[in-house]
């Protein structure tokens, strides 16, 4: 149902102007999937603002679920919830004009066979939106659209109810006259009575058809017994069925939870759809005895609209000019049918054709069938004939089409005669011919066998040549590619050994450049070590001078502290001190240097050297 929705197939447009939706009935009623089907239509109608959108869920959710699961029993519990027709709380009107479900549904009859069914929404009636004319139109139209025609009201059945119907079915049974068929102008009215205010009825098992066959009983006021025989001369069924008050929840808040509703109500509200949807009550639309397609809707619907528009005072006549004019157009468009599948028949018999007045028995006794037919179904003479009378201006327009077709076939049966004929007696020139020419063909097949052995021969001898050549060519070509071979064999060990060379040297050369780099690495770091070396020693000999300088320049008397003899060693100004020789008289003053560290010195040297 995600797809799914209502649409709009008639709308309102203003007072006494309903315009058709065409576009909507063809996708709608068009549809492959159910053109052809027989159709039974629900229709529903009431005041406005009374909750007629949402009873018709009822009847969506039973359909959804028959067509998906035909053979599984419907159940509604606390989980399901009712959606589709849209309704609301409030003052203002949901539903303005004519509304259709965009799905028509496919389920089984009692016979087995498959129907559709239609669920069609229509505009609240009896408003202070709407005049008393388009209320009565727009009822009239959804009893005329439908096979199933539900009124709903509320708390009971009282004689203002019934009125409502008065506008368009007074004249009932003046409008179904000529109609043929039950006589009846409608099918099926079905009351529903909300908010019931009898127990005594809610409680019975049949209760609501009960209350609605006793409230259209007999009565001795002649008006009100007036809108009884109206209804039951309009109407080929009647049902009744009365609910309780569904809950606070729907009134007040409209909801669409089962789970919100009134147990009671929920039940009542199964077994009405289950009994107007069952098998056995399933009543497809009809005018007169026509039965209506889905298709014939298309049609249907802008002729009762067009007839509405045109006769906006007289609703009742525009139900008779409408279902008149249709019925009637539609057996004559049927019957038109059956003709030309009766003569094409015929044709299939006489494939060769026939004479003229053999095909004028067999269109009359065509039409004779058909005429036969068309009396026993339909019971009212004048329909009768005026349907044949119709059809015989039809035919009229059909049966030269057989007639030209007779002669057509004629004429094509005497070519394919002559045809034949010609064809013999052409075989026989032909076969004379044939011999002569198969004389003269012999001669030249043998002078061409004689030329083409000749041209073999002589082709023999060239692809034999050929070949030699070719064998010669191809033999010096392969010496060429072996010699070819042989010498970039010969190149590529050449180039091998050229390259092994290459890479032996190049091994051997990097080899003594990293030996000579080595080399000169070790002779670098030599050098470098003697070089430091050597600068080390000539800065410790001139700092070794520059301090004996210094000390001889600037350092006050040296502060003897004692002399000893020396021992035999001596060393430098810079602390180090190696053995020497002395006469072993010399001697050593000790003394404190500007740095206040005491050093020794030879006297006689001047040297500095170890202590005692």
């Amino acid at each position: 149902m995600v797809n799914d929705f209502a649409v709009q197939i008639v709308e309102h447009y203003g007072e006494n102007n309903f315009i058709v939706k065409k576009e909507a009935l063809k996708e709608i009623y068009g549809n492959t999937r159910v053109s052809n089907l027989p159709l039974v239509v629900l229709c529903i109608a009431g005041a406005a603002r009374k909750g007629k959108s949402f009873m018709l869920n009822f009847f969506l959710d039973y359909l959804n679920h028959k067509e998906k699961f035909p053979n599984k029993s419907w159940n509604l519990n606390e989980t399901t919830r009712l959606n589709g027709f849209d309704f609301q709380d409030g003052e203002d009107r949901t539903t303005l004009g004519i509304w259709a479900w965009n799905h028509v549904f496919i389920i089984e009859s009692s016979g087995g066979k498959k129907v559709a069914v239609s669920l069609i929404d229509s505009q609240g009636t009896f408003d202070k939106s709407t005049s008393y004319e388009d209320c009565s139109a727009i009822f009239a139209m959804t009893s005329m659209f439908s096979s199933v025609m539900c009124f709903n009201v509320f708390t009971d059945l009282q004689e203002d109810k019934l009125n409502d119907f008065t506008a368009f079915i007074e004249h009932g049974k003046k409008i179904v006259q000529n109609l043929g068929g039950s006589g009846k102008l409608f099918q099926n009215l079905v009351f529903i009575i909300r908010d019931f205010c009898f127990k005594k009825y809610l409680d019975e098992e049949n209760g609501g058809q009960k209350y609605v066959e006793k409230q259209l009983g007999d009565v001795s006021n002649k008006d009100l017994q007036k809108v009884r025989d109206n209804l039951k001369e309009s109407y080929e069924r009647m049902f009744g069925f009365v609910f309780p008050y569904p809950g606070a929840k729907v009134a007040q808040e409209k909801t669409s939870n089962i789970s919100e509703m009134d147990q009671i109500f929920v039940k009542k509200a199964k077994k009405m759809v289950e009994t107007l949807l069952s098998q056995k009550n399933l009543q497809t639309k009809t005018l007169g005895s026509a039965q209506i397609l889905c298709k014939d809707m298309i049609d249907y619907i802008p002729l009762c609209v067009k007839c509405f528009n045109d006769h906006p005072k007289f609703a009742p006549q525009a139900v008779q000019t409408v279902n008149r004019e249709f019925m009637i157009n539609l057996e004559v468009k049927r019957a038109i049918k059956f003709y030309e599948s009766l003569m094409d028949e015929t044709f299939i018999k006489y494939k060769t054709g026939c004479e003229n007045k053999k095909l004028m028995e067999k269109h009359n006794d065509r039409f004779t069938i058909i005429k036969k037919e068309i009396s026993k179904r339909i019971k009212d003479k004048n329909v009768s004939s005026e349907i044949v009378e119709k059809l015989a201006e039809e035919i009229k327009c059909v049966f030269p089409k057989y007639q030209e077709k007779n002669v057509l076939i004629i004429e094509n049966e005497k070519k394919r005669l002559d045809l034949i004929k010609e064809k013999r007696n052409h075989g026989a020139q032909l076969a004379q011919k044939n011999a002569e020419t198969a004389a003269k063909l012999e001669a030249q097949k043998r002078e061409h066998e004689a030329q083409q052995e000749k041209e073999r021969q002589a082709h023999a001898k060239r692809e034999a040549e050929a070949a030699a050549k070719l064998a010669q060519e191809k033999l010096e070509y392969e010496q060429k590619e072996a010699k070819l071979r042989e010498e970039m064999e010969k190149q590529r060990i050449e180039a091998e050994r050229k390259h092994e060379e290459e890479r032996r040297r190049q091994a051997e050369e990097t080899a003594r450049i990293r030996e000579e780099a080595e080399r000169q690495r070790r002779e670098n770091e030599r050098r470098q070590a003697e070089e430091t070396a050597r600068i080390q020693r000539e800065n410790e000999a001139r700092i070794a001078k520059l301090e004996l300088d210094i000390l001889r320049a600037y350092t006050p008397p040296p502060i003897y502290l004692q002399q000893y003899p020396n021992n035999g060693f001596h060393g430098s100004n810079n602390g180090d001190y190696s053995s020497g020789h002395s006469s072993g008289n010399d001697e050593i003053i000790t003394f404190v240097n500007s740095r206040g560290k005491i050093q020794h010195r030879n006297k006689a040297t001047g040297q500095y050297c170890k202590g005692p």
